[in-house]
């Protein structure tokens, strides 16, 4: 069995990076770690942005909270 872990770090409310493990197992063959994280993820319009206002149009979230940084690892039960 291949497990994957995805680890999201996103904005917790007041302002500081928090990590969320999500274990991806359920009988994954065909899904790599890209995969993992593109369905995990939702990306979102910034109501804030206005054109040349220096902010970002967008940001990708995870349960409506600004993800920070993505990490994946893949691991298969024979160890590789």
């Amino acid at each position: 069995m291949k497990i994957l872990m995805l680890i999201f770090g996103v904005m917790s409310s007041d302002g500081h990076l928090e990590l969320i493990k999500i274990p991806i197992t359920n009988e994954i063959k065909d899904i790599s770690c890209e995969k993992a994280i593109e369905s995990n993820r939702k990306w979102q319009l910034n109501p804030h942005y206005n054109e040349g206002n220096g902010k970002t149009w967008g940001y990708y979230t995870y349960k409506d909270r600004p993800i920070l940084l993505s990490y994946c690892s893949e691991k298969s039960d024979d160890g590789e």
